[in-house]
Parts: structure tokens; sequence; C-alpha cells
């Protein structure tokens, strides 16, 4: 390993695009979040488009489809500027955004092959139709790359594979990228490579949630290390680094429900909770909390990333080779989020990093 980091350190390091998720159903940006993109200069969005799940009745169908503008440059001065040949907008005036679609396993566990192409087909018609809605005609380059995001397993590979392939047919014009967890990562020969153009290599949610005393689900870099004992991947490879957080509620040891966007400052607030150890906290009497009916002696285990934890991946991953470009992105952009980190200097400081 030390042989590795060391050549590393002597290779020319490919140029860094900054980007980050946006993961919510209706896209508006604060006015916190639109500075932290400019003052980090991130150019590049994995906005989540919609996602796709099974039902019994309608089949693999798309829900929780996005709304709201994606329109993100009303108030540039280049905004009205026709691109020709005399007249270049920019580079750094760009933002590009890459729809992110999300199809959860259980799709392909449902789905007859025969009905991978019509999948295709219906997300592909669909993506058009949103990028169409939210195209402008003097900002050309602000859609190039299409993402799927979904979790596959060996069952299942075939399935989702078709489907990449099946897609590339009807929206050929643009690169196709793919997430790439850690155990798809090291064990690349039995699980398949997607065939997509570039993975998405996301460390992080690697042990079980429901576990009550399982270490951070969310990142845990001692469990990531154990996955990199290799460092090349027959994908060209960009990174998403974790910072949200959540809250895990248990009762008698068995795991509830969990609370999305539950930090350990959020959990310190409420009257209702005691800390206990290890970022635990105890439920003191009954009540409701966003919508959950919590009993007293629940427990809530609130997951976080710190500072630390984010340079500590950080630097455990830039041995990862990269041969022309590197996208470092972050999951996932909210104003919560940004505030978690004071000054957002670590956002810089990990960019810096690779």
């Amino acid at each position: 390993m030390a042989v590795l980091l060391l050549a590393a350190c002597h290779t020319k390091k490919p140029p860094v695009v900054r980007a980050f998720y946006y993961w919510k159903t209706y896209f508006e940006l604060s006015a916190t979040e639109q500075q932290s993109l400019k003052s980090l200069q991130v150019t590049k969005l994995y906005v989540r488009f919609f996602d796709v799940s099974y039902n019994p009745v309608k089949g693999a169908v798309p829900i929780a489809a996005l709304s709201g503008s994606l329109n993100m440059y009303p108030s540039h001065p280049y905004y009205d500027t026709v691109v020709t040949d005399q007249i270049r907008v920019p580079d750094s005036v760009y933002r590009e955004i890459v729809p992110t679609v999300f199809i959860t396993n259980f799709t392909f566990e449902k789905l007859a092959l025969a009905d991978v192409p019509v999948l295709a087909q219906n997300v592909s018609d669909k993506l058009k139709r949103m990028m169409e809605e939210n195209r402008h005609p003097n900002h050309p380059k602000t859609f190039q790359e299409i993402q799927f995001d979904c979790d596959w397993t060996a069952s299942t590979r075939e399935k989702y594979f078709r489907f990449l392939k099946e897609f590339r047919k009807r929206s050929p014009q643009y690169r196709l990228s793919a997430t790439i967890r850690l155990y798809p990562y090291k064990y690349a020969t039995k699980a398949g490579v997607p065939p997509v153009d570039r993975g998405m290599l996301m460390p992080y949610n690697l042990t079980n949630l429901r576990e009550p005393k399982a270490q951070n689900s969310i990142l845990d870099v001692a469990e990531v290390k154990k996955y990199l004992t290799h460092h090349e991947y027959p994908l060209p490879l960009d990174l998403a680094l974790p910072v949200f957080s959540w809250g895990v509620i248990f009762r008698d040891n068995r795991y509830v429900a969990i609370y999305q966007d539950l930090n350990l400052t959020k959990a310190q607030q409420l009257a209702f909770l005691k800390p206990t150890e290890n970022n635990a906290f105890r439920v003191t009497a009954d009540t409701v909390f966003a919508n959950e009916y919590l009993r007293e002696g629940d427990v809530i285990k609130v997951e976080d990333v710190s500072e630390n934890d984010l340079l500590e991946l950080s630097q455990t991953l830039q041995a990862l080779p990269s041969k022309d470009s590197l996208t470092v992105s972050f999951f996932h952009l909210d104003e919560a989020i940004l505030k978690k980190y004071p000054n957002q200097q670590v956002f810089e400081t990990v960019y810096r990093k690779f």
C-alpha cells in the first residue's frame, strides 16, 4: 500500500470536477446553497430526476418525479449569450446537470427479462421530456450525461445490465454512468461491470443500519479499507462522498424506523432526548416526532459524518487512479447539511486533496 501511495504522489493528477448531488423532489436552491456552489466553484450537479420501483398492478414505473425549474442561469450576465464560433461562453459559467435515476433492486427482481426493453423505452422517454422542459437553447452543455443508481445483485445483474444496454440504444447521444458500491468494486469479476462509460464509486453505507451494535452505517473508514485491496477497475471512476446524516430508532434492540437528516446538533436540542453513549439518545417520554410515535425508552442512534471522517476517507481514496479526469461529488446538497460544516472549508480541502 505504501508503494502505491508513493507512486500516486509522483503521478500527474487529472483535473478535478467539483460536484454535488441534489436528492430532493423539488428543485429550488436556497441563497445559502447557491452561494456555496459559487464559492466552491462547483460546476456539476447530479440531480435525482425520478425513481423507478415495481408496482404489482402497473409493473415497473417511474415515481416521485422531480418538479421545479432546473434553470441554473437566470441571473448570470451570459444567460442570453448566443453561442457561436465567434462568441463562446466560458466553461466556468456552465453548471452541468446530470439527470440521475434511482432504480430499486426489487424492480429487477420482479421484472421479466422480456420486459426490460419496455422499461428502457419508458425511462428514456420520460428523461427526454424532462430534459426538454428544462433545456435552454443558449446552454447546450447543460445535459451531457445520464446516471443510473441501482444496487444490483447476482440475481438481478443480467436484467440491470440488459436495461443499460437497451437504454443506450435509445439515448446514444449521452454518456452513461452508474453508481458502484464497494462490494462490486472489490469483486468486479463476480459482480460484473456495468456496460456504461464511467462509474461513480460510493464508499459508504457498508454496514447494516438495522443492527443496534453496528458502527456508523453511513461511514466507517476502517470498513472501507477492507474493500480497497486493489486500485484498478475496468471503468474510469469518479467519487461520491457522504455528508448526510440520519437517526435510527430502536425499540427493545429492534429496528423501528429511520429519521432522515437528523444530526447530532438537532438531537441535542430535542427536550425529549437524553444522550447516552456513542451518539445514542434515549427517549424520556412518549411523544410524536416527524410523524413517528416514540415510546419512553426507545433509543435513537444518530449517525453523522464529521469533518475528520471526510478527511480520513479522502486520504484513503487518494490512491485510486484516474487517468483522464475525476469528478468528486458530495451527497447531498442541502442548506442544513452545509451548515454542519463551519465555513465549509472541509469541502474545499477535500476537493484539493485530489
